[in-house]
This record gives structure tokens, C-alpha cells and sequence, in this order.
């Protein structure tokens, strides 16, 4: 089960650890054995400065298949509550200090992940999927190569990492390239930050419009069904996470080829805006127009 929250900046303490294993009994492995990450303790970009956003991950003995809708809903509400409970127990007042919270299920992470059963950290350790049984990096066709927790190297960061080097070697052979090999002398890509990251950090070494451009996108929610796109074909949605990475390259691909066979129209892009759901919220528009804008005058 993972439950996301946010809830009001008091009810964490200032002490308190980015991330906290919470076992509620010591003899054994039951459902009170929760891992709680407080993300925003380092990235306050996440919420407003009077939130904090707590994720809570644990186990559920509880069966999910072959329910209907009504016992899903209340299944779901009953762990909701269960796990604020747990929460609430290391948190004073944290019940009461919760302005959202979304439950998921084993069959949510199924749904979007396709993991099988609702695993969170790759596939379960059983005979039939042990580690060599898995997925290699090498598959059958030629061109396809697998990296991450589902394969044979395993579940935790550095056997994926390690699993992401190798799939990287394995293209680099299959291109006649170099391997990377590891030397002590070599670039360093990795850029520590400091605590805590705020917004105002966001995009600060990037060139100002570039800057502009990302911190627009940025607002996007992704949403699953997106209002933007009911329109027209437009992948707004792709566009936008594609140049809040700093993929601009990626995202004006995909307008110009959406362009390149029809009219540009300003009134599209304006109802798009139109549409954005941040308009629920009393808030303006993710400002679709003005990162296309920026995408088309690109060379």
C-alpha cells in the first residue's frame, strides 16, 4: 500500500528524518511496519511553505482481486485510515493536520507500473522468477536491451544503476563504441545541491528563456486524462514533461510534427489554457501557449 499526503508544516517536527522506518512490533512483520519519506524536508519545491508532503509505504495482507467496486472503495478508505493511524502514532495530530490524501492499491501499482501483484521493488523472490531467471540485459531481438529492478541484477540503487551501466555497455558494444569503464580522473556529472532545495533553485544555471520555459512546463500536472488535449491531438501533456527535464529538443519534435501537416491556430492552444485543470483551483493556466511558442521559434 502507498499513501500520499500533505499536511500542515507544524505537525513534523523540525528533527525529523527525511525518511523513517516505523515498525510498530518488533517479534515480527505485520502491517504497522511503514516507511514514511518526508520529501519536502529537502525539496520544498513539492508544496506551499506551510506544507510538508509525506509518502507512506507498507505491506497489506488484505485480498484485492475479485472485488467489487463498492468493496474496492471501502477497502480502500478502511487502509487509508490505517495508515494516517500509523502515521498518526508517530506524528501527534497528524490525522487532523491532512489536507489530501490518495490511497494506492497493489492493483493500483499494477495498473501503472504492470508489476505483477503490486510489488513496489521489482518482482518477488520465488522459484520460477529467481535472479536468473529474469529478464537479462540482452533479450531476443536485436535492437532491445533491459535495465532495472525487474532483471537479473536485482532490486535497490546500486544493482540498478548497476543494471542501467550495463545495458549502456551492451548498446556501446553493439555500435563498435568505447565501453564506459570507470576512471578516477573522469568528469564528474553528478552536482550536489544544497539542503534544503527551494524553488527559487529551480532551472538557475539554464539561459533565461530556456529558464522561462521549464518553469512554466513546470506547473503541469500531468494529468491522467488531461483536459488540455480534448480538443485536438496536440501531446501537451508530453511536451510539457518533456521541456521541464530540459528535453526541449524532444518536446519541439513533437510539435512540429504536429504542425507540420496542419495550420497553426492561436485559438487552440488559448482553449487548451481553457481547459488546464489549474482553472479549478482558482489558479491561471499552465501557459501552453507561450512554451509552444517558444518550441516553434527554436532553429
Amino acid at each position: 500500500m502507498v499513501l500520499y499526503t500533505t499536511v500542515d508544516r507544524r505537525v513534523i517536527p523540525e528533527d525529523t528524518a527525511p525518511v523513517e522506518m516505523l515498525v510498530g512490533n518488533p517479534d515480527t512483520l505485520d502491517e504497522s511496519e511503514v516507511t514514511a519519506y518526508i520529501f519536502s524536508i529537502d525539496d520544498r519545491t513539492l508544496c506551499a511553505e506551510d506544507e510538508q508532503t509525506v509518502i507512506a509505504i507498507g505491506p497489506t495482507f488484505e485480498k484485492w482481486e475479485e472485488l467489487t467496486d463498492e468493496a474496492y472503495g471501502t477497502r480502500k478508505e478502511r487502509e487509508r485510515a490505517r495508515l494516517i493511524g500509523v502515521l498518526e502514532h508517530r506524528f501527534p495530530g497528524f490525522a487532523k493536520a491532512v489536507r489530501f490524501s490518495e490511497v494506492a492499491t497493489p492493483r493500483t501499482i499494477e495498473r501503472y507500473t504492470m508489476k505483477n501483484g503490486g510489488a513496489v521493488a521489482g518482482p518477488k523472490q520465488s522459484l520460477g522468477q529467481h535472479m536468473f531467471r529474469r529478464l537479462h540485459t540482452r533479450t531476443e531481438w536485436d535492437t532491445l536491451f533491459c535495465c532495472g529492478e525487474s532483471t537479473v541484477m536485482g532490486t535497490g540503487t546500486p544493482t540498478v544503476t548497476t543494471s542501467g551501466i550495463s545495458a549502456a555497455n551492451a548498446i556501446l558494444k553493439t555500435l563498435n563504441l568505447e565501453p564506459f569503464v570507470y576512471r578516477k580522473s573522469m568528469k564528474n556529472y553528478v552536482r550536489i545541491v544544497g539542503h534544503p532545495y527551494t524553488r527559487d533553485h529551480l532551472y538557475s544555471d539554464w539561459p533565461e528563456d530556456e529558464k522561462a520555459a521549464a518553469l512554466a512546463a513546470n506547473r503541469c500536472q500531468l494529468c491522467e486524462r488531461p483536459g488540455c488535449m480534448v480538443a485536438f491531438a496536440l501531446d501537451i501533456r508530453g511536451i510539457m514533461r518533456r521541456v521541464a527535464v530540459g528535453n526541449v529538443a524532444g518536446a519541439k519534435r513533437v510539435v512540429d510534427r504536429y504542425y507540420a501537416h496542419r495550420r497553426f491556430e492561436e485559438g487552440d492552444l488559448l482553449e487548451a489554457e481553457k481547459r488546464c485543470v489549474r482553472n479549478d483551483w482558482h489558479e491561471p493556466p499552465v501557459a501552453i501557449r507561450a512554451v509552444v511558442a517558444y518550441l516553434r521559434g527554436l532553429r
